[in-house]
């Protein structure tokens, strides 16, 4: 199946993680950054999901899931241990959630997925997505390593500089030509170079002459 590659607002969503261990604990990290409004549910909690929980608005329920723990959620992420118990609770989790429109994303049960989660390369408001459509997960995970060394912390400034400049330009109401001949000046400048060599002041004033040239 071809999926379609989509990014969510998510945040203050009512989210539900079934499942506590290591990869519950990634995904509530990952959702926890984009301020979905999170609910944990297993019989055991991982350490990390805890410590994430001192320290923001995150509900934990220790104990099994139970029918009807998805109402009300935006989606949800199941990621339990193998076993015919939790492969039974997997399905059945995943046929009620169909029929409410729940998103659902169960981990390593493609077919039990109405979305499925791309290996992601984040750099703050800076993301690459890597889709193999379920093929081969470990591919994606290749990719991202090798798109990690290529692409660093500093695409997170760079990128909402380009935002900042973006917003500036449009105030200035010009035609769509006109803001596309300057965007594709700005992305083939210096500017990035200015960032990544940490030459902030150089960048500063490189944005306020292009902002008023423009």
């Amino acid at each position: 199946m071809k999926y379609y590659p989509v990014n969510l607002n998510i945040a203050g969503k009512k989210v539900l993680v079934v499942g506590g261990g290591s990869i519950a604990s990634r995904k509530v990290e990952r959702l926890n950054e984009r301020g979905a409004d999170i609910t944990v549910i297993a019989p055991e909690i991982s350490e990390e999901i805890k410590k994430l929980a001192d320290k923001s608005a995150i509900k934990i329920i220790e104990r099994g899931y139970e029918t009807g723990d998805e109402e009300g959620a935006f989606a949800v992420f199941c990621a339990v241990s193998a076993g015919e118990e939790n492969s039974r609770m997997e399905k059945k989790l995943y046929e009620r959630c169909v029929k409410k429109n729940i998103l659902i994303n169960v981990a390593d049960k493609p077919d039990f997925c109405t979305f499925t989660l791309p290996a992601l390369v984040s750099r703050g408001e800076f993301d690459i997505a890597i889709f193999t459509s379920g093929h081969s997960p470990r591919l994606a995970r290749k990719i991202r390593e090798d798109l990690e060394k290529v692409y660093g912390e500093e695409y997170d400034t760079y990128v909402k500089i380009l935002g900042f400049i973006r917003k500036e330009i449009k105030l200035k109401k010009y035609p769509q030509s006109k803001n596309q001949e300057l965007f594709e000046e700005l992305i083939n400048s210096d500017l990035f170079e200015l960032i990544k060599d940490k030459r902030f002041s150089e960048a500063s004033l490189f944005i306020s002459n292009f902002i008023k040239r423009a």
